[in-house]
């Protein structure tokens, strides 16, 4: 779909009636903003300006647009997939203004040329693009990357994206490092051996579908086992797609006892479980695997609890081609930027969650766990913020897809809540 984004470096906006809603603050008012090129000039009452746009944002919410610390545009190299520009106007579609990027392209992002080409590269989109580095070379698990001129370079966290580091001894000396950086290490959770072939969530419905099993201990061994590294070390770790009752439980052990650890959850792992595979839809295919009704509650209760600090997109393209396929030979991948806010907010709305105690989950929180800095709503700041209907109803279709790939189990799901509009960079989206 094409993306209706508005130049607005020249010109005057007023956003009118709006709930302003400020995360780092935590103060709520009711207000209009006038922006000028780019740039927030006055808060309050405003009055009709004639040389400005207005925008009315009665019964919406105006805050800091997001942050999604975990998300693949698989550029450079498979373009196909996803692009710059794809990506950027998917995030936009769903309020993101700021881009955590996973390091697997083609080639690996491993090296601090390959970050300034990405640094470079990305200057002239609509949104902010954070480069995260390689953990080791091409992925391998074996020889650690170039991680201190990554590092000079302005990466904001090391991971080996969906490539699990088996060893031990080389995820220490990789956990090590990031301490010294002060950027999060972030291990996929999934111990390999354990997973074996294992296509979904080991349970009785993979039982009864006659799928092999990824067992949820295949996620938990690996959490404790990065924790407990991590811990004897005093690093810094973020762990990433958090999905079973298991992980949440040990998380929040060591989170009793260590402030450098954070986690975060998938939309999809919200709001779904594993017996909507009964019909083998390959979109609902993705790394870790959609779990038990047992284990989404308990998402749920880590979120209510600060178990689990934030939510990330976990935006994972993948071309038709390698979608359209029996489930055991499909592609991993479920693309979520769009849907992110809307699908969580849904699902947190009928568990008891204010839209307010939800932001935090996409702007404040990913903003500290990557040390990234999150805009404030002050006269002379740039503006970089979403605009909300809270209340609004609607139903996802393919003519919501702004990503290069179509790889969502969303079409066809009604949802609780829209972004309306996001402003980044002088450039105003509207949905």
């Amino acid at each position: 779909m094409k993306a209706n984004i508005k130049d607005i470096s020249n010109s005057k906006i007023i956003l009118k009636n709006g709930n302003l809603v400020d995360v780092l603050s935590e103060k709520k008012s009711k207000v209009d903003l006038l922006i000028e090129n780019g740039t927030i000039v006055e808060i309050g009452k405003i009055g009709r300006i004639d040389s400005a746009d207005t925008i009315d944002c009665k019964n919406k919410i105006i805050t800091q647009s997001f942050i999604d610390i975990n998300s693949s545009f698989k550029t450079p190299g498979i373009n196909d997939d996803e692009d710059f520009n794809s990506g950027s106007n998917a995030a936009l579609a769903g309020g993101f203004s700021r881009v955590c990027l996973s390091p697997n392209t083609e080639p690996i992002i491993d090296n601090a040329e390959l970050v300034n080409y990405i640094n470079n590269e990305s200057k002239n989109l609509p949104i902010n693009i954070h480069p995260i580095g390689a953990l080791t070379k091409e992925l391998k698990g074996q020889d650690l990357a170039e991680l201190g001129s990554m590092y000079n370079s302005g990466i904001v966290a090391l991971s080996n994206g969906k490539k699990t580091i088996m060893n031990a001894q080389v995820a220490r000396y990789a956990i090590e490092y990031s301490k010294m950086f002060n950027i999060p290490f972030i291990n996929h959770p999934e111990n390999i051996d354990l997973v074996n072939t294992g296509h979904m969530n080991e349970s009785v419905t993979s039982n009864l579908l006659g799928i092999a099993g990824n067992p949820s201990i295949a996620e938990s061994v690996m959490v404790f086992r990065d924790l407990q590294i991590s811990n004897y070390v005093d690093g810094l770790i973020h762990i990433p797609t958090v999905s079973t009752s298991e992980s949440v439980k040990i998380i929040d052990m060591f989170k009793n006892d260590n402030t450098r650890v954070s986690c975060e959850v998938s939309p999809h792992h919200l709001f779904f479980n594993d017996e909507q595979l009964i019909n083998f839809n390959s979109n609902l295919k993705t790394s870790p695997p959609i779990r038990s009704k047992n284990d989404v509650k308990n998402l749920f209760k880590g979120l209510k609890d600060g178990t689990i600090d934030c939510i990330a997109s976990n935006h994972s393209p993948v071309k038709f081609d390698d979608k359209d396929n029996d489930f055991y030979n499909s592609k991993s991948g479920i693309i979520g930027l769009e849907t992110a806010f809307a699908s969580s907010h849904t699902k947190l709305i009928e568990n008891g969650f204010t839209t307010e105690s939800i932001l935090k989950f996409f702007s404040l929180n990913p903003a500290k766990i990557m040390n990234v800095d999150l805009s404030s709503f002050k006269v002379g700041v740039e503006a970089e913020l979403v605009i909300i209907d809270p209340t609004k109803r609607w139903t996802f279709s393919s003519n919501d897809i702004y990503s290069k790939s179509s790889n969502t189990p969303f079409v066809g799901q009604e949802f609780i809540g829209k972004i309306y509009a996001t402003i980044c960079k002088s450039n105003l989206f509207i949905n």
